[in-house]
């Protein structure tokens, strides 16, 4: 199966977590330069939204790449239940570091970052923990895919 755009692939999987952090990490921002440019919408309105906001588009990605079968649809329904409890965890770190934008010192920070290294821990267990049924239940074809959406090369984080 050829994908349009591998890292996409793997992104949507996996990468709640990598569309949340970007807005909440970027506290360091500098300010705009004119009144009337903060108040102007943000040209990538995605940046501002949380996981949570995301996570239908993905479920609905994922469930037709995997050509999941109804007698699929209880483990898929397993998994996709873990995928939102995921983006539900992840909104409510980012929603506290939104809330302390631009207060935070260096320790604050630091924690913070184990916060969220908890929570991507936290979440990568239960997405293993729904996975795996759902996985063992793929045909062949399904489980290749799966393989090529969480490939070796982009691992369930992208990481520069």
């Amino acid at each position: 199966m050829k994908f349009r755009t591998p890292f996409l692939a793997a992104a949507l999987l996996t990468s709640v977590a990598a569309v949340g952090l970007s807005p909440a990490l970027a506290q360091n921002a500098p300010a705009p330069a004119t009144p009337e440019a903060a108040q102007t919408p943000m040209r990538h309105h995605h940046a501002r939204m949380l996981p949570s906001q995301l996570v239908d588009g993905r479920i609905a990605f994922l469930k037709a790449e995997l050509k999941i079968t109804p007698a699929q649809e209880t483990q898929w329904q397993q998994m996709a239940t873990a995928v939102h409890d995921n983006a539900t965890a992840l909104d409510q770190v980012i929603a506290g570091a939104r809330q302390q934008r631009g207060t935070m010192d260096a320790v604050q920070r630091l924690t913070l970052r184990g916060q969220f290294a908890k929570v991507r821990a936290d979440n990568d267990a239960r997405l293993l923990t729904a996975f795996k049924p759902l996985y063992a239940s793929l045909s062949p074809e399904q489980q290749q895919t799966a393989n090529a959406l969480v490939g070796e090369h982009h691992g369930w984080h992208h990481r520069a």
